[in-house]
């Protein structure tokens, strides 16, 4: 297997742990509050990270562009907080939905600043993972103004942050590329919440560590991806994350897909297999 389908196959899994992870601190933040948890998973993965680096006897701040990783780090925080203001005003279903056109802006922003080749079977793979998304999703259309604008923003930022993280892998490690991220990250959720926090127990503590963990995996693999990947090679895998989503909903809530939801994931399934196949020739 050469390294761009391998690049496809760590971003699926990175993908597919970030659904895990964001199902946990969805569960807590009606309990604590949406910057306690965002503070408590960001820790959570940053002490993982600095393990990380103290095991590697590396310094991730070290860098020659640190503009660019100053850069990359704020186009991610301003990308979380869009989608937090947006789940504020619009249904979660509706936001998700807009959340995921990221792909679609991913393509142009790839070619216009990476100077990445336009191939035609990326384009289809997202047009069709985004169509089952919407098939299997259905948003009713209820978002407001400032949920449409809160979301489109956050995609069209989140869009930028991917292709930027991509011209960063050329040079640098992953762990430079998350620190500066979670450091700022870290910085801003705890500014904007320390007058809210308050204590948690013991097992909630231990559980949202682990979502913290599968976080970090997560983020890890997908930059991994970029340094063995294009990023518009990449765009169409995100909407994987739909079935993890459903797997939950199936076990824990007894929720059985309907035949919308079954259309829409093979119309995701059949537009990644396109991508993975059509990796080798970018």
């Amino acid at each position: 297997m050469d390294n761009k389908k391998r690049g496809y196959l760590f971003f699926v899994a990175g993908v597919c742990l970030y659904s895990f992870s964001d199902a946990i601190m969805k569960y807590f933040m009606p309990l604590y509050g949406v910057h306690q948890v965002t503070f408590f998973r960001t820790i959570f993965r940053f002490i993982l990270f600095l393990l990380m680096a103290v095991y590697r006897r590396v310094n991730p701040l070290k860098t020659n562009r640190i503009k660019e990783n100053i850069l990359r780090a704020v186009l991610a925080t301003c990308g979380t907080y869009s989608f937090m203001c947006a789940y504020n005003y619009s249904p979660m279903v509706d936001v998700f939905v807009i959340g995921l056109t990221t792909g679609i802006f991913v393509i142009p922003l790839s070619i216009w600043i990476l100077k990445e080749k336009f191939h035609i079977q990326n384009a289809v793979a997202i047009l069709l993972g985004f169509s089952g998304i919407c098939l299997a999703l259905r948003p009713n259309g209820e978002i407001s103004q400032l949920g449409i604008l809160f979301a489109v923003t956050g995609a069209i930022i989140s869009a930028l942050n991917q292709v930027l993280v991509k011209r960063l892998a050329f040079t640098e490690s992953e762990l430079t590329i998350i620190f500066y991220h979670h450091l700022l990250l870290v910085a801003i959720s705890f500014f904007i919440g320390a007058t809210t926090l308050k204590a948690i127990p013991a097992n909630h503590a231990m559980i949202l560590f682990c979502g913290g963990l599968l976080g970090a995996f997560a983020q890890y693999f997908i930059i991994h991806a970029f340094k063995l990947s294009t990023s518009s090679g990449l765009a169409s895998a995100g909407y994987v994350m739909l079935i993890p989503n459903i797997m939950f909903d199936f076990f824990l809530y007894d929720k059985i897909p309907d035949i919308c939801i079954i259309s829409g994931l093979g119309l995701i399934l059949l537009g990644t297999l396109r991508a993975f196949r059509v990796q080798s020739q970018l």
